[in-house]
């Protein structure tokens, strides 16, 4: 009997190799000891700019040639050395260099390592995303922390008003006079490499520092202090971290533009790496043989360890690149459908706001045919990062990508269901419950798009009160077409827009977690916060909807940006009772995706066609 195959185990390290190096396809080599293809040029004909290096140069670029010219999955190389790269401020380096999929690159291009932090801020502040393996014969730790504060912007968050300097400075100067060596004190705890630790935490910093052993140090300090002295540690490091990105400044050592986020190895790796949004460089020692190069650049990127979700979609954009055209050629092929496309389009070309829409609703089908073709593909590197997960712990996984520590037993949500004791602390962790929160959030909502009022949009009313309103609105997607609609109520208010909105309350965030299946809850984020909203007032199927009819100026449009417009709802006058129209501005906060949109809009109908029959109880 023949025993079945055994799949082998999935590591994550083959599922990097495959997102990060496997598509690489061009490589360009900067070396100011390598000659480029123009150097060897000029020598052939004794023009200027000929190149004058040693043999041995030759040799090490021809095995590098010959590296990337012999893989499995070849490489087009491009070998620059260096020289004739401008910097001034208005001029940019030639476009070939920052274009290609890995740079191979010298830190010390003439002696000095300024010319390549130059060269990768301007791979930083591109869009595509670049990969680089820095090599040098310097001090790697020091080679890092250079290229990571090349590469870090100023902190607005350190600025500190003259007023809270002085105030600083004086406390500062009462303490020294009992002790003449604080100053040097504190700023030994507050280094370079301190300084990108806490430039490394996108928040609470200060804090952070304060439980590291330099914190805990300046804390210590911090209790020998004089009694006229109220300032806190937090204080004190905030300060520090402050006159440190001074000094950093002065020696012109940061960007003076940003260029995202800048993440590294912690400096006791042995290796090394940094990273901003669309820049990862790891650092390398240069006796390394050219063949070894894709390894190290895997080590880092491992030891980098990019998310699972950044795995994916990063497979995703490769594979769009990759097999796009074929995508491209496979939707396109019905050309009935371009048809009906276009004729969608011009039909729309005298109503600017309508064929706004129209591009709108065109691009994201063009979107979801392109992933419908790509999806099988993707879907089956989505198995094989699946297959490896799947061999470790939940707890454990989303602690290691995601930062987030969960007590393992809150995740076992069958077990939890048959066991009630169990099932109030998986409702009760905050940190599930914040998962739960913004999954919920994600799934029933998008980013406000369009250009005029539609169904699912929610509206921020400002009634003149500290406690904002909240309505969404419920109308037909159809009856919203700004100029469809010329009959009724649309032809008398001419240029408005009616629509009926619905009022969305607050309600506890534990209640709308433990019923959300009930789908009358709402997780919205406002303004970088999730909020829980029902639209049944206090959850209670048997309460009815809160509505009204409300008129939008404009036809409902608005400015995609500010997403705000003018509505008119009726109020009765405080003194002769007379009902008018009060006009309010609302702002677009939300918008659900449509299907959950649909479930509400079929809610409110329900309670619209109740009927009250004649019985006794």
């Amino acid at each position: 009997m023949v025993k079945p195959e055994v799949a082998k185990p999935v590591e994550y390290r083959d599922l990097i190799r495959e997102v990060y190096i496997d598509p690489i396809r061009t490589v360009v080599v900067i070396d100011d000891e390598f000659p480029s293809l123009d150097g060897m040029i000029a020598k052939e004909l004794n023009e200027d700019g000929a190149w004058k290096g040693k043999p041995v140069d030759v040799e090490t670029v021809k095995e590098i040639l010959q590296f990337c010219r012999h893989r499995e999955k070849p490489w087009l190389v491009d070998v620059h050395d260096g020289n004739n790269i401008p910097f001034k401020d208005d001029e940019i380096i030639a476009p070939y260099l920052i274009h290609s999929d890995l740079m191979i690159l010298d830190f010390n291009l003439n002696d000095t390592g300024e010319k390549a932090i130059k060269i990768l801020r301007k791979l930083a502040g591109n869009k595509h995303f670049n990969m680089v393996i820095v090599y040098t014969k310097g001090d790697m730790e020091v080679v890092v922390r250079d290229i990571a504060l090349g590469l870090t912007y100023a902190d607005k968050n350190l600025s500190l008003s003259s007023e809270e300097d002085d105030t600083i400075e004086n406390q500062l100067g009462d303490w020294e006079a009992e002790d003449e060596d604080i100053l040097g004190k504190l700023n030994a705890e507050i280094t370079e490499q301190i300084y990108l630790n806490y430039r490394a935490k996108k928040e609470n910093g200060c804090e952070y520092l304060l439980r590291q052993p330099e914190g805990r140090k300046i804390i210590d300090l911090h209790k020998n202090r004089p009694k006229s002295t109220t300032l806190k540690p937090i204080d004190i490091i905030k300060w520090l971290l402050s006159k440190k990105e001074d000094d950093i400044k002065e020696k012109d050592k940061l960007s003076k533009e940003y260029l995202g986020h800048v993440s590294t190895a912690s400096p006791e790796k042995n290796i090394k790496w940094i990273r901003t949004d669309c820049l990862f460089v790891t650092v390398v020692n240069k006796h390394h043989q050219p063949n070894t190069l894709p390894d190290k650049l895997l080590d880092a990127l491992h030891e980098w360890c990019p998310e699972p979700h950044r795995l994916l979609m990063s497979q995703m954009r490769f594979l769009m690149d990759d097999r796009g055209v074929i995508a491209e050629s496979e939707i396109l092929e019905n050309h009935y459908l371009q048809a009906g496309w276009l004729k969608a389009l011009l039909d729309s070309k005298d109503h600017r706001h309508i064929q706004n829409q129209v591009i709108t609703d065109t691009v994201s089908k063009h979107w979801e045919a392109l992933g419908d073709v790509l999806r099988k593909d993707i879907g089956i590197f989505a198995d094989k990062l699946a297959l490896h997960l799947n061999t470790q712990d939940t707890a454990d996984v989303v602690a290691k990508h995601c930062k987030i520590k969960i007590n393992p037993e809150h995740f076992n949500t069958q077990e939890a269901t048959d066991k009630p004791e169990k099932q109030s602390k998986t409702k009760f962790d905050p940190e599930l419950k914040k998962i739960t929160k913004h999954i919920n959030c994600y799934n029933s909502t998008k980013p406000v798009n369009g250009y005029h009022l539609t169904t699912g949009h929610v509206l921020d009313l400002d009634n003149g009160i500290p406690e904002k309103e909240y309505w969404i609105c419920l109308s037909p997607a159809c009856d919203l077409v700004p100029g469809q609609k010329t009959s009724g109520l649309f032809g008398r208010v001419k240029d408005s827009m009616p629509f009926t909105a619905v009022e969305l309350t607050k309600i506890g965030e534990q209640k709308a977690i433990e019923e959300a299946n009930r789908n009358i809850f709402l997780f919205l984020e406002i303004d970088k916060e999730i909020y829980t909203f029902t639209f049944h007032r206090n959850g209670d199927l048997n309460a009815n909807a809160v509505w009204e009819q409300m008129i939008a100026a404009k036809l409902g449009t608005f400015d995609p940006k500010a997403r705000e417009l003018q509505i008119w709802r009726p109020s009765q006058h405080p003194k002769n009772k007379r009902i008018t129209m009060k006009k309010h501005t609302v702002r677009v906060v939300a918008q659900l995706q449509y299907e959950y949109a649909l479930n509400l809009l079929q809610r409110f109908g329900a309670t619209m066609s109740r009927v009250g029959l004649d019985f006794s109880n």
